[in-house]
């Protein structure tokens, strides 16, 4: 492969934080309002033709691993054709055969009505644009890709239909198949491209590349750099002959960037189409089956077949009518010949619903956590540290560099148990399941409220203290107040200013050749978070350096995402959601992270911190340890906590936490296994709590039961902070767990926590 993607990146985590046109973990395509239900039964004997199925969108399309039989790269990649739908299982591999020989075959039939084919079918009904993606495992690639995925370009899936695929005995089964060719008017595919160096591959796990001169025209192209109005026709490296755009209203453009609305029981779709619609195809290369009058693609060089699963013909050789034998199947040239500048229409005035770059979040705004894409070289990063981030292949800085915006504390005006007609209709109290057996009590003393929620005896030793302010009474949180906005001083100072400021003069012009750019390598600030050498960047393929924690900035809070030690999305790196850090006795759990100092000389907001959690938490708890491990935990727009608990070994009975900033829901429920124990607990009311946290709350979690029996989740509803406090016996915290047996078991999509 000469030239390189101009989107690429290295994990799964990295394609689907950046893009969001593919967010799919787990399954090959991504595919947004995907209602999963077809009409009921009663629904489609009424009326079948009123029975209609939602709108649901396929935005990207990954080609990986196994291709079934008849799959295709064809014309260089201009016409690709490829399965999708899912109902496959791995076959085990041959006796003294590699893992990697293991296949996949269709297991039963796939439907017309099954999610990911019909929002395929929707797709190519209505013409709508597709992104292609290819990963390294995808075994029809001519070409070695030397990286995991590549994002191909836009598609649009001109023709599909259904095919009887053999399963060495029997009828076989029905496998659906689809037609994407490349839609000419965004110009020549980035695997066409000249190499930076006659001789040369574009290989990045053995050197560090960068964008080409020819690759930085092709990256102008994909950003729409062209300047109109938003009703004027404009085009992305338009062709002489190509066919008249379409206007497109914003209206329009908005429901091809985001979907459509949010369905209601009252809301049909006026683009769905009938149970009853004849398979999509292109009428200039179809022929109607004499039985069922629908029309069929000209699939295969032997002739006409009829390719729809519900007629009798279908699937059956022309001239014998039965079913063909497979190697007597292959394309006709004319079916896998390109359409050409005919399919320009699929892009909307012109140009694409939207760019496939990502764009970089705006400096105001909280949304942070999304993925980033390096304008050097391509790749795409996970956003690992809050502040100055940097590509992870050729160290570029990515994304904004200016601080974030310093959100004020919150006015505290309501309490959680304020029952009064003048409370405010946004506020959420705390509920307790009726059947968990939780009595509450309630206590005040010195500007102070005390909650505590008793867990029955047949649980143990449990028990969740919430102590905070009493506003009611003319309590504040001002301690609270100035540690959240020490805590923000900290995790992005003031100065990076300058720093952006710097950095901006470099970062201009791109393009001037290599003489430019050895100098925006020269004069670029150094980061205050640490970067990979390149020799570490270069010589890994999964991104699983951990980088240090040891900030540069003796005062730097260092919050980042640190990786996971296991997680179910099969290999390959995986970094928490949250951004975190750990000061004083190591915390040996789950992610792999290191430790700062807890001393006299850490950081004001850690020792404020400390000293907050102590003297509250032994309001509760009189006779609790002091605490030697906090654990402080960012949380931007959109992220959360998932279902997890703090019975790690070593840690001791009380756990205390403090949350700053935006309002969020404690979740505490029964943990599956030990649903049979406790069949008292009605299934609906396994979530036992539900507790809202409030700035300036401080949750204490008593008793090793209570880490047993439950787990607990955090839900905030914007940009929070929370402080974790435990006590840690390092000794036995830092013994290896026992060895378990595991079972080989399919990737699944990751958590939220």
């Amino acid at each position: 492969m000469a030239s390189g993607p101009i989107i690429w990146s290295e994990t799964r985590q990295e394609l689907c934080e950046s893009l969001a046109y593919y967010r799919a973990y787990q399954t090959g395509s991504y595919v947004a309002s995907n209602l999963g239900k077809p009409p009921s039964t009663s629904e489609t004997k009424l009326d079948r033709e009123a029975a209609v199925l939602k709108d649901s969108i396929p935005y990207g399309y990954l080609l990986a691993g196994w291709p079934s039989r008849r799959d295709a790269w064809a014309h260089n990649g201009r016409v690709i054709i490829s399965h999708g739908g899912g109902k496959s299982e791995v076959d085990d591999a041959a006796p003294g055969s590699t893992a990697s020989a293991s296949k996949a075959s269709l297991k039963q039939d796939q439907s017309a009505s099954d999610s990911i084919i019909r929002a395929l079918l929707h797709s190519s009904r209505h013409r709508l644009p597709i992104v292609l993606i290819a990963a390294d495992s995808y075994a029809l690639l001519p070409f070695k890709l030397a990286c995991s995925y590549a994002v191909l370009g836009w598609y649009i899936i001109p023709d599909c239909w259904a095919e009887r695929e053999s399963d060495g005995g029997g009828s076989g089964f029905v496998r659906w198949k689809f037609r994407f060719e490349w839609i000419p008017a965004q110009g020549r595919p980035w695997w066409e491209l000249p190499a930076a160096s006659p001789g040369q591959t574009w290989n990045p796990r053995e050197r560090i590349e960068t964008f080409t001169e020819a690759q930085r025209q092709l990256v102008k192209q994909m950003k729409g750099k062209q300047k109109s109005s938003a009703t004027s026709s404009r085009s992305v490296s338009p062709l002489s002959d190509s066919s008249p755009s379409k206007e497109l209203d914003e209206d329009a453009r908005y429901r091809l960037l985001y979907g459509p609305l949010p369905t209601t029981p009252k809301l049909v779709s006026t683009v769905t189409a009938a149970l009853n619609s004849p398979t999509p195809c292109n009428t200039s290369n179809a022929a109607t089956c004499l039985t069922c009058k629908s029309p069929s693609p000209l699939v295969f060089d032997i002739g006409f077949m009829c390719l729809r699963p519900e007629c009798p013909s279908f699937f059956l050789h022309p001239s014998s009518n039965n079913h063909p034998t497979e190697s007597t199947l292959t394309f006709s040239p004319t079916f896998l010949q390109p359409q050409g500048d005919r399919l320009n229409d699929a892009f909307p005035s012109g140009a694409p619903p939207f760019p496939l770059i990502p764009t970089r979040p705006s400096s105001r705004s909280m949304d942070q956590a999304r993925g980033l894409w390096c304008r050097r070289c391509g790749r795409l990063s996970c956003r690992e540290v809050i502040f100055q981030p940097r590509c992870a292949h050729c160290g570029h800085r990515v994304g904004k560099w200016k601080p974030l915006p310093t959100i004020q504390p919150p006015v505290l005006a309501r309490g959680p148990f304020d029952f009064s007609p003048s409370a405010s209709a946004s506020g959420f109290d705390p509920v307790v399941s009726a059947s968990s057996g939780i009595v509450l009590s309630v206590r005040r003393e010195e500007g102070l409220v005390m909650y505590t929620f008793e867990f029955p005896a047949m649980f143990g030793d449990c028990r969740v203290h919430l102590v905070q302010a009493d506003v009611e009474a003319g309590g504040t949180e001002d301690e609270a107040d100035g540690i959240f906005e020490e805590f923000q001083r900290l995790a992005w100072p003031a100065d990076a200013e300058a720093s952006e400021a710097a950095a901006s003069v470099s970062a201009t012009e791109e393009g001037r050749g290599s003489a430019g750019h050895s100098k925006r390598l020269k004069t670029e600030p150094a980061s205050l978070s640490p970067v990979p050498s390149i020799g570490d960047r270069v010589g890994s393929t999964s991104n699983d350096l951990a980088p240090t924690d040891t900030p540069q900035h003796p005062q730097l809070i260092p919050f980042r995402r640190h990786m996971l030690k296991q997680h179910a999305s099969g290999s390959g790196r995986m970094l928490t959601q949250q951004f975190t850090c750990n000061y004083g006795v190591a915390y040996k759990h789950v992610v792999a992270m290191g430790t700062q100092p807890l001393t006299a000389s850490s950081p004001t907001c850690i020792l404020s911190t400390l000293t907050l959690l102590h003297t509250r938490t032994r309001r509760v708890v009189p006779d609790a340890h002091t605490f030697n491990e906090l654990y402080p935990v960012l949380y931007l727009a959109h992220q959360k906590m998932g279902f997890h608990d703090d019975g790690e070994p070593g840690l001791g009975a009380v756990v205390a936490s403090l949350s700053l900033g935006a309002t969020c829901r404690m979740k505490f429920r029964l943990k599956p296994k030990f649903h049979p124990t406790f069949a008292r607990v009605a299934a609906r009311d396994r979530t036992v709590l539900d507790l809202p946290l409030r700035h300036g709350a401080v949750v204490v979690q008593q008793g090793h039961d209570l880490q047993h029996f439950f787990e607990h989740s955090v839900s905030p509803d914007a940009f929070r902070i929370a402080v974790t406090a435990r006590r840690i016996d390092a000794g036995e915290n830092d013994r290896p767990p026992p060895r378990k047996r595991t079972k080989r078991c399919s990737a699944a999509t990751p958590s939220s926590s």
